[in-house]
């Protein structure tokens, strides 16, 4: 097992067994009972919010044909799992469920909740329980797989769940440097070459660090980072400024650049991008245009040629809620890269002054609330789909067009090990005496 300081909260539960059963499709793993149940009861409850009473059968095509559930056995206790946590009431008429009542919680609420009655309920494997581990170290960080063989289990065990997780998607066991190193592309999805190579060649601990300064400092200046050898306000040494300086280059996706006249041109490092366990594709733009933002508002706060933004959670508040930002000498070349991607338009006052007018879209104020949680340091909340909420909300029809003729569905069993399979054979041998 796990050392004591690598505890999973019930919170930890719940995120890590949702990523884990988003990434696992229509897969099945014979050694996942508890991460199955609690992946999807978490899935089908973010996707319930603000939903209205919807027949059984609704929710019976949504999860089995949208939500990939593996089958249409499991609604009915992933169903029971929710009441238990009081996120729906069902009506019932005998075994039979005819209609279920939603009452989703604030987004922390749903994963803590349903954390807490899981445990109550289920008694997690060895297999599990290393797994969600696994998963919780890899979201901040790549890994050697030495140090996975370092967490006390059993050398056996270790191979297997790197197994099932190679298989069920979510876990990439890659070669670098002639050293094997681990990473989840769940929460590494991009870049996956150049992540491997950069813990081979400074460790996990040193990537981790900087990956983790980058996470509440969203959108720091490289700059910034190599003068003052520090990220945010927490100093870093020289081997960690190299790190910073390699996600900037080669390898990686390039980081948002600012060209201004008095500061030339300066790269703003974020953290990896969110996987698709917490940005459907179709966002990929909104998150775009947030890195932006965030980008502009650093410029203007780290790097200005005269008067510092104080605040740029307030500035950003200010321009989602008033629909623009005040006039400044800047705003041509701060806001540039926002302008071209549509998010904003900007007008020339008088001379170089200049406002930044949000485009009152939709897609835009959710680029403005992203931009927010990012210079918080905080992470973008886990997306649900919107087409599925909305079939939710408006009932059989509309599942029947998503739907379509995809009514037979195949799933893909993780093959057993080898012991387990003797085991099987051992039993239908003498069950042949």
């Amino acid at each position: 097992m796990a050392a004591p300081d690598d505890q999973l909260t019930t919170t930890d539960l719940a995120i890590r067994a949702h990523d884990i059963t988003v990434c696992l499709e229509r897969t099945t793993v014979p050694e996942f009972d508890f991460i199955s149940l609690l992946g999807m009861a978490t899935r089908l409850a973010l996707h319930l919010r603000g939903v209205q009473a919807v027949s059984y059968p609704t929710i019976r095509d949504v999860a089995v044909y949208l939500l990939d559930f593996p089958s249409s056995t499991v609604v009915k206790p992933v169903l029971e799992l929710l009441a238990e946590a009081e996120f729906v009431k069902l009506d019932t008429e005998g075994l039979t469920i005819r209609t279920v009542i939603p009452d989703i919680p604030f987004y922390e609420d749903v994963f803590t909740s349903l954390g807490n009655v899981a445990i109550s309920q289920s008694k997690i494997s060895e297999p599990e329980f290393l797994t969600l581990t696994l998963m919780k170290k890899l979201s901040a960080s790549p890994m050697l797989v030495d140090h996975v063989y370092q967490t006390g289990a059993e050398k056996k065990l270790v191979d297997r769940v790197i197994d099932i997780g190679s298989k069920g998607n979510y876990l990439i066991n890659r070669r670098a440097r002639g050293r094997s190193v681990l990473l989840s592309p769940t929460y590494f999805p991009e870049n996956v070459g150049a992540y491997s190579d950069l813990v081979a060649a400074n460790g996990a601990h040193k990537v981790k660090r900087v990956l983790e300064l980058l996470k509440e400092n969203q959108g720091w200046p490289l700059i910034k980072i190599e003068t003052e050898r520090a990220i945010g306000q927490i100093s870093i040494d020289d081997t960690e400024i190299q790190v910073a300086k390699m996600l900037a280059g080669e390898g990686f996706l390039p980081p948002p650049a600012i060209e201004t006249t008095h500061a030339g041109v300066n790269s703003f490092l974020f953290g990896p991008r969110p996987g698709k366990t917490q940005l459907p594709p179709e966002k990929r733009p909104v998150y775009e245009a947030a890195m932006a933002l965030v980008a502009s508002v650093r410029q203007g706060q780290l790097l200005p040629a005269k008067y510092a933004i104080r605040s740029p959670i307030a500035l950003l508040s200010a321009f989602r809620d008033r629909g623009y930002i005040r006039a400044n000498t800047e705003a041509l070349e701060q806001y540039r890269q926002v302008a071209a991607l549509r998010v904003g338009r900007i007008i020339q006052v008088e001379n170089n002054w200049g406002e930044l007018h949000l485009i009152d879209l939709p897609e835009n104020r959710e680029a403005v609330d992203m931009a927010i949680t990012m210079v918080s340091g905080s992470e973008p909340q886990v997306s649900a789909r919107e087409d599925i909420i909305l079939s939710l909300r408006q009932g059989e029809k509309y599942v029947e067009s998503l739907i379509g003729r995809k009514r037979i569905l195949e799933n893909k069993p993780v093959e057993i090990d080898e012991e387990t399979q003797e085991a099987i054979d051992t039993f239908l041998l003498r069950g042949r005496e």
